[in-house]
């Protein structure tokens, strides 16, 4: 037994978490190796709350499947059914979404809400414990620090998720339920409810601003794959967005720039000279200046989309709507635009013949990277977007001519590091009005697609509506799944298997 899973079964002990029976303390407790010292407990974070580096990184590889950004095509070929199988649930927005994943045997669909409950549970056992263990103060506050903001970080997904948008019209947050809000590794005998959308995001800020100033003071040399500073004021500027209090989004987002302005020029990076090579370097390398976070999943997050199928119509890949956004022109060598479309995307062949290539999913890796390493986490590029659409905000509210400039600044400076400036140089755009906050929301579609943003994004621009044409078999006529204005899909249905676990737990609509 290696030491790591010594040190987890004496946490157990030590605290009596969930799913310790008697028998299994007495026939593991000879070899336990209960945490005495912070570097015990910064190992025990390692091993059961960040997920790079482990066997289940993802936690929702199929919620780009439920955005604009992707589209199906129907393909005869018999091969293609299991894939289709993976994804039809969230693709179509099914009540029995995790329950079909499972059926399937999705790839990488794993448990979302209970993977996140057991990594919010590390934390948990480390805060109990990080007062109890031998250490200095810089190492132990480090280790506090970094808890708290990956505590804060899984409940602002989760309720996100799994809650109704904090901006919904006429919903209550203080009485719409979101998730439950366990901010303890004690045993309990009641099973614990669901606290309010309001309540979650409380304990998220609370935690957020509590990990700052120990992050500024002591986790300054934290890896890439560990919170810092600058995580944690990408996570503020994040919530406040979501919560549309601009004021406090462009001041975190302000405070991240001002430490770590860089960004990759994708224009500096060699082209790839055929389909299926992926770029040299990419946005979220180890030695990429800005990549904030290397946070989860891996190159096969969407697996099988572009693997394994026969030849004909692409069964999932990039929307048409999503491919129009992009400035992009492939055969004009000497400038061919928004580099973006082709350095962010897997790319395949979407006809018999092998000559014309179409993107697939998201894809932020590169070949200096392996199969396991992280395609998704945080980076500079979602400061400067939250930060312009901020000022926009403002902007719109008070007709403050100084804000409308400075998000224009933000997002040209963005732009001018994703275009192709080899043989010519980058043009700024000048927008005004309600015109530019739709730019900047095209903008931030562009450049964060298959990150994880997309479908928050849309919960909280008002939830409108996307159609999704999806055919199985060739018995089968396409039909057009809707996902209506407001409808009450955007947010997730509670697990089958999390309510049969927990009598209290109230399902969604």
């Amino acid at each position: 037994m290696n030491k790591l899973y010594r040190i987890i079964i004496g946490v157990l002990l030590s605290l009596g978490l969930p799913g310790c029976s008697k028998h299994f303390l007495d026939e593991k407790s000879q070899d336990e190796v209960k945490p005495t010292t912070v570097a015990e407990l910064q190992e025990l974070l390692m091993g059961t709350v960040y997920p790079a580096g482990q066997k289940n990184t993802s936690f929702q590889s199929y919620v780009d499947m439920m955005t604009d950004d992707i589209t199906s095509n129907f393909n005869p070929d018999v091969k293609t059914i299991t894939l289709y199988k993976y994804y039809a649930g969230p693709f179509t927005w099914q009540a029995d979404m995790f329950e079909s994943m499972t059926a399937a045997q999705t790839p990488n669909a794993i448990d979302t809400y209970e993977h996140y409950y057991r990594r919010i549970m590390g934390c948990n056992a480390v805060l109990d414990l990080i007062d109890k263990v031998r250490g200095d103060v810089d190492a132990r506050e480090n280790v506090r620090g970094q808890a708290l903001a990956m505590r804060s970080y899984f409940y602002l997904m989760l309720v996100n998720l799994f809650g109704q948008p904090y901006n919904a019209k006429g919903v209550d947050i203080s009485t719409s339920p979101g998730v439950e809000l366990i901010l303890s590794s004690t045993v309990r005998d009641d099973y614990p409810s669901r606290a309010s959308v309001g309540k979650v995001y409380q304990q998220v800020e609370e935690d957020l601003l509590k990990a700052l100033p120990l992050m500024e003071q002591y986790g300054t040399d934290n890896s890439k794959f560990k919170v810092t500073d600058m995580f944690v004021y990408t996570l503020l500027s994040r919530m406040y967005l979501y919560m549309e209090k601009w004021d406090s989004a462009q001041l975190f987002a302000t405070k991240g720039l001002e430490k770590n302005p860089n960004l990759v020029n994708l224009a500096s990076i060699s082209y790839p000279s055929y389909a299926y090579q992926v770029p040299a370097t990419g946005v979220y390398d180890i030695n990429s200046k800005e990549a904030i976070w290397l946070g989860y999943a891996n190159m096969y997050e969407y697996a099988g989309l572009n693997t394994s199928r026969p030849y004909g119509p692409i069964p999932f890949c990039v929307s048409s709507d999503l491919r129009s956004k992009y400035d992009f022109t492939r055969t004009n060598t000497t400038n061919r635009g928004d580099l973006r479309m082709r350095y962010f995307y897997s790319w395949d062949y979407e006809d018999y013949d092998w000559t014309i290539p179409a993107p697939i999913s998201g894809s932020r890796y590169s070949n200096a990277l392996t199969t396991s390493s992280p395609i998704k986490g945080m980076r500079v590029a979602e400061l400067y977007l939250n930060r312009a659409e901020s000022y926009i905000q403002q902007y719109l509210k008070n007709g403050d001519e100084s804000m409308r400039t400075a998000a224009l600044a933000d997002l040209n400076y963005l732009r001018s590091y994703r275009y192709d400036t080899r043989n010519v140089p980058y043009v700024n755009v000048d927008y005004t009005g309600q015109a530019l906050l739709d730019f900047c929301r095209d903008e931030r579609r562009r450049e964060l697609a298959f990150e994880d943003h997309r479908w928050f994004d849309l919960r909280r621009y008002g939830m409108p509506e996307i159609h999704h044409i999806f055919q199985m078999t060739s018995s089968q006529s396409p039909v057009d799944y809707v996902l209506h204005q407001g409808d009450k899909r955007y947010v997730l249905p509670i697990p089958r298997s999390v309510l049969l676990k927990n009598p209290s737990m109230q399902p969604n609509p």
